[in-house]
């Protein structure tokens, strides 16, 4: 029962595109009805090809690249969205082929197809998205899976698998020669030793084996492994290893990873220039009337100027300054060295993380706007003047370069961003160390589908107000 879970978990991901691209297009002709079209919701019979479509486009991608968009788990979701974008896209493209072969076309316009395949592309991520949620509180198609090793690596693994169930990867336990039984582990315990991981995977009906032992110990056990398990995962002690474009490759029956780097592809970094170029224009635009309300509100709600102009580097270590509407007291500073000098938990909480859980220099105002992120509105400005991106790193001032050691050379080559997927991934509540590797991870895994999704994560994230605290 418990190995059927990928497969269970397959089909409800099936269903839930079936039942979402047809709400869709039923969505489509109602509105165009309501236009005064004269469409009856009986032609969606003759569109019946279209999950048909999407499952064959799927196939084709499986047998030529390898991807596929129904695992049972394990996917990331930017892959997913990825290959999402690339079968309704393909799906539709062959909707309209069969339409046209079977003189159906003129039945449907055009325009009406295109909305619904850009409708499909925005929102089948959604209705996945309520999919996996509903299946972890019910606790339905959750893969189990052992992860050998109990270390620095094997609890953060542990820790990622709770806290995001996207990958419907459930811990069954863990594996370890030295971390006693009796330990508490985020999401699971010791079941045993690593020379017991066959026994225990047998008892649990687990096929998934999770290796985060160094790569010594992991090369001595993995003939064993590979006799007994059908997906072994590997996951390195480095957590700012490149993953998402990193592919392995035969070198001449040598071994090999092949990493792609998508910030060297000068297409990728010219369609990234002006989808954010695009969507800066539109947001000045667009919220221009409330900037103006919430410049008036933020002079008559406190003493000082309307915007805030922080000091942060920018590409190359090179000065910037990144406007925000203000959201502090005008003597904000001495504020936070009064309080600092009187309390030192909160100096040390200062010191480790460069902010405060409970800011006094905060205006009323001012948690409201950085809580819903309208804050930000004016940075915009900068993401025209070509001193920053609308998705980029996190921000930082020259204090901070020390933190990121080694790692500051390729991280001072990016434009910092308005959002990121450090804002998009509980921006409050992550450790200081986190949010260097989150960074990390975004410059070394960059691809326009990366910033995609951020984008589509962003917007929800402003929409339910989990902006900074």
């Amino acid at each position: 029962m418990i190995r059927n879970q990928g497969r269970l978990r397959v089909w409800c991901l099936l269903l839930t595109d079936i039942i979402a691209l047809y709400a869709i297009l039923a969505a489509v002709l109602i509105f165009y009805k309501l236009l005064g079209a004269d469409y009856s919701l009986s032609i969606l019979g003759d569109l019946w090809p279209l999950p048909a479509a999407v499952v064959l486009c799927n196939l084709f991608a499986r047998v030529y690249c390898g991807s596929f968009l129904y695992p049972g788990g394990g996917c990331s979701p930017v892959e997913e969205l990825r290959r999402l974008t690339m079968s309704v896209t393909g799906g539709y493209a062959l909707l309209f082929a069969y339409l046209s072969l079977t003189r159906s076309s003129e039945n449907y316009t055009r325009l009406g197809l295109g909305i619904s395949m850009c409708s499909s592309i925005l929102l089948l991520p959604i209705f996945r998205y309520v999919t996996r949620i509903l299946l972890a509180r019910l606790k339905i198609g959750q893969i189990p899976v052992l992860i050998a090793g109990a270390g620095k690596t094997g609890r953060a693994v542990g820790e990622e698998l709770k806290r995001d169930r996207f990958f419907g990867f459930q811990v069954a336990g863990y594996l370890d020669d030295e971390v006693s039984s009796d330990t508490e582990l985020p999401g699971g315990k010791i079941l045993g030793n690593i020379a017991d991981c066959v026994k225990v995977a047998g008892e649990k009906e687990v096929d998934y084996l999770v290796s985060a032992l160094p790569l010594p110990v992991m090369s001595a056990k993995l003939d064993l492994w590979l006799k007994y398990f059908p997906h072994i995962l590997i996951v390195p002690a480095d957590r700012v290893f490149p993953i998402l474009w990193t592919h392995p490759l035969d070198l001449c029956g040598l071994g090999s990873m092949e990493i792609s780097n998508h910030l060297k592809r000068p297409l990728d970094r010219l369609t990234k220039i002006l989808f954010e170029l695009i969507i800066a224009t539109l947001a000045i635009v667009c919220l221009f009337p409330v900037g103006v309300i919430l410049a008036v509100l933020v002079k008559c709600s406190s003493r000082g100027p309307v915007f805030y102009r922080a000091k942060r580097l920018g590409v190359n270590g090179r000065p910037i300054e990144v406007w925000k509407f203000r959201t502090m007291y005008k003597d904000a500073d001495q504020r936070l060295a009064r309080l600092l000098a009187e309390n030192p938990a909160l100096k040390k909480e200062w010191d480790e993380n460069f902010k405060l859980k409970e800011d006094p220099r905060i205006t009323p105002l001012g948690k409201i706007l950085r809580k819903t992120s309208l804050d930000e509105l004016p940075q915009f400005v900068n993401v025209l003047r070509g001193e920053m991106a609308v998705i980029g790193p996190r921000p930082i001032v020259e204090k901070e370069v020390a933190y990121y050691g080694r790692h500051y050379e390729v991280f001072s080559r990016v434009k910092p961003g308005i959002t990121g997927f450090w804002q998009v991934s509980g921006r409050s509540e992550t450790t200081y160390e986190r949010r260097i590797a989150l960074d990390m991870y975004y410059i070394n895994n960059w691809s326009i589908w990366l910033d995609y999704y951020i984008f589509l994560k962003t917007i929800k994230e402003v929409l339910t107000c989990r902006g900074a605290k």
